[in-house]
């Protein structure tokens, strides 16, 4: 199995709110991508904060026994991360209402699983196929799921970027969990730097480059050619093909 992790600033922004990083323990891979949120640095803060303190506990964890095992020690851990990332925004006043984004993947052995808070995105790609299988905690999809607007609509409404949930943004947090059933033959992660300007098209071409390089770098290519606008932050996985 190969792996890669890139996160840029883009052309746009002052600094990178986005965080984005792919490690193993004993017997698993966890990989990460938070989009920061708030004024001045408090993004910043956020996204490395959450991003620093899975990893951290996913290292002391040191192996799982099984993905239910996975499942429950994230459980456990995003709410006191939340927590702990809420308490700062309370305490330290230029950290006032900061959150972020956290979209992550845990790989042990021939299982996946997923977990989702926001609008980072987790896709699968399968046969040269590619599909988004989380589902975006914004008001745009929000009105989707309200009938109020098509599904093609969604990406390019107004309240696109409009988040109803983040980490740290309140005591509780609400998260998505996805159990990955399905062959794949690339996992990503992408912050909405990529998503949110490269059509959907476009990023599924890309991966015609089989090299798992080269699609990092045309992606991030292909974000800035959009324009730049948004951070970049983007994780690949290829799986093992003799599997």
């Amino acid at each position: 199995m190969k792996y890669t992790s890139i996160s840029e600033i883009g052309l746009i922004r002052s600094n990178n709110q986005d965080s984005a990083t792919v490690i193993e323990n004993e017997n698993a891979l966890l990989a990460v991508v938070c989009d920061g949120i708030g004024g001045a640095n408090a993004g910043e803060v956020a996204s490395n904060m959450v991003k620093s303190l899975l990893k951290e506990s996913f290292l002391e964890k040191g192996s799982f026994k099984s993905i239910e095992e996975v499942r429950k020690w994230f459980v456990s851990e995003i709410k006191h991360i939340n927590k702990t990332t809420f308490h700062e925004s309370l305490v330290v006043k230029h950290y006032s209402g900061m959150g972020t984004t956290l979209a992550a993947l845990v790989v042990l052995g021939t299982e996946v699983v997923g977990f989702n808070i926001g609008d980072s995105r987790i896709y699968s790609l399968h046969d040269g196929k590619l599909e988004c299988l989380s589902h975006d905690q914004t008001y745009a999809y929000e009105m989707y799921l309200r009938n109020e607007i098509d599904f093609n609509e969604i990406d390019t409404h107004p309240k696109r970027n409009v988040l109803m949930n983040a980490v740290g943004i309140d005591e509780d947090v609400k998260f998505e969990i996805i159990q990955i059933t399905e062959p794949w033959d690339y996992l990503m992660i992408s912050s909405d730097g990529l998503h949110g300007y490269v059509p959907f098209e476009k990023i599924q071409e890309t991966f015609k480059l089989n090299d798992i390089l080269s699609i990092r770098q045309e992606l991030l290519k292909l974000s800035y050619e959009a324009g730049g606008y948004d951070n970049i932050s983007i994780v690949l996985i290829e799986g093992d093909r003799d599997e």
